[in-house]
């Protein structure tokens, strides 16, 4: 069996390899993945109906929506300086806790609509409001998730916002996407629907590549600092949006959903 000696060596006659750590993927992304002609009729149809709607040259007319629940705590461990040799280091923070659903939309050219946050339960509380983004879109649902109801809303909240004419969606197939309601409603605002293909967002879909994980950052960054000013380390509805816009603002500058694009 090669060595821990073997392998320095390895590492110094190929300088072109690095040791890096390697991200889980489930069997069914990974199988979707290998099979080149999926990934390639999703490339083929897509350019045709660029070609068709003339949008080669229009990245103002070509939107991503995405879905990220957003934990009301931290989403990553955090690092800290302890005393060496210590085995237990804790950090007192809620274990857990509600999500609540943010829906992030953009275009090519880097322009973000504001965004809709999904609340669970039945009734709004208007000061829940009052902290988050300018335009944003508030919604309640029963279960906290998107639903068909809740899709078809966003989509006239997206109509708001949108350039005069005809539109291209991209968005991925989950279940509360596909519904014939949906279509009616994206037909009467001139918004043309493309779904992704199943078990490949990760790779495909601008949101998910450049967006997402800057968020994630971002907020747990803003709950530390937002932590040292409450003591009980509590965030509800109310305070949510003290945190979420500065978020935001952070996550969602043109460079961002640009690269997303340019990379799927």
């Amino acid at each position: 069996m090669a060595g821990r000696y073997w392998l320095n060596g390895f590492l110094r006659r190929k300088p072109i390899i690095r040791q890096r750590k390697a991200q889980g993927m489930n069997p069914a992304r990974a199988q979707q993945l290998n099979r080149l002609e999926l990934v390639n009729d999703h490339f083929t149809k897509l350019k045709e109906i660029l070609l068709e709607m003339d949008f080669i040259d229009c990245p103002e007319r070509i939107f991503n929506v995405d879905e990220k629940g957003c934990k009301l705590r931290l989403h990553h461990q955090q690092s800290v300086l302890a005393k060496k040799g210590a085995k237990r280091v804790h950090l007192v923070a809620p274990e857990h806790g509600e999500d609540v659903i943010v829906v992030c939309c953009g275009n090519a050219s880097g322009i973000f609509i504001p965004p809709a946050i999904l609340f669970k339960g039945k009734r709004l509380k208007p000061e829940w409001k009052d902290t988050l983004p300018p335009g944003s879109l508030v919604l309640m649902t029963p279960k906290g998730s998107m639903n068909i109801t809740t899709f078809c809303s966003w989509i006239e909240h997206l109509a708001k916002y949108e350039p005069a004419g005809k539109c291209l969606l991209i968005f991925d197939g989950a279940k509360c996407h596909l519904d014939h309601t949906i279509i009616d409603v994206a037909e009467r605002h001139d918004i043309v629907l493309y779904c992704l293909p199943c078990n490949t967002t990760h790779e495909l879909q601008p949101m998910d590549k450049s967006v997402f994980r800057s968020f994630e950052y971002h907020w747990d960054d803003q709950v530390l600092q937002y932590w040292s000013r409450h003591k009980d380390r509590n965030i509800t509805k109310m305070r949510f949006g003290e945190i979420f816009s500065v978020v935001w603002d952070k996550s969602v500058p043109p460079a961002n959903i640009k690269a997303g694009f340019a990379a799927t």
